[in-house]
């Protein structure tokens, strides 16, 4: 899902890229559209909407750093849960993938992990039973331990997953807003407003036509 979303990043960025250099070539002002999908709220400022440009900086700016946080954290909690197995369950970190660390939490040791799998007939989720792969946990209490840090790192992870897709959001919902208001008349105004609400730990946006 972090791939997927880097990759739309990433085609927004070079289509917005783009988009830049051909104005240049014509000589022409970068449009408040593409400036608010480059970075929400530059077009709203630049139409002297500075207000809402500031609602939308500022959701930005939330995102950005709750991305960053939470990347973080995830990153520190996997070291901590890694480091956890290697003292209580002999496990050798390097070269292990995410189910790896999934299975060890679930189980007391490879014996018991093979042994299920065997009786299911999955052979091909064996592990190989040799000192790269082996595990045993000194107690359950501390196999439990181990299974909670993973899943909260887990978590984390998750969440910075939604930022992401949260900013991209961002940007396009902000470009459609400085779209609508290049595009007003007649006393028609329709209104993307960005909000944050810290309290609930929320962010998103409200529809809102006047006359």
């Amino acid at each position: 899902m972090v791939n997927q979303t880097t990759k739309i990043v990433l085609i927004l960025f070079l289509a917005a890229h783009g988009m830049i250099y051909g104005q240049r070539k014509e000589n022409k002002p970068m449009s408040p559209i593409l400036k608010s999908a480059i970075l929400p709220g530059w077009g709203q400022k630049s139409m002297g909407f500075s207000s809402r440009a500031r609602t939308f900086q500022y959701v930005e700016t939330g995102l950005i750093l709750t991305i960053a946080g939470t990347s973080t954290f995830s990153n520190i909690m996997k070291k901590n849960y890694v480091a956890f197995a290697s003292q209580h369950a002999n496990v050798s970190s390097a070269g292990k993938s995410h189910e790896y660390w999934v299975d060890i939490g679930n189980y007391d040791s490879i014996e018991d992990y093979n042994e299920e799998h065997l009786r299911n007939r999955e052979m091909d989720a064996l592990y190989p039973d040799d000192l790269k792969w082996s595990w045993e946990w000194n107690s359950a209490d501390n196999r439990k331990a181990f299974e909670k840090k993973r899943i909260q790192s887990d978590q984390l992870k998750l969440a910075a997953t939604f930022g992401i897709g949260a900013l991209v959001i961002n940007h396009v919902v902000s470009a459609i807003d400085a779209l609508y208001l290049t595009r007003t008349q007649d006393g028609q105004m329709v209104y993307i407003e960005p909000f944050q609400n810290i309290n609930a730990g929320s962010v998103g946006y409200a529809f809102t036509i006047r006359f």
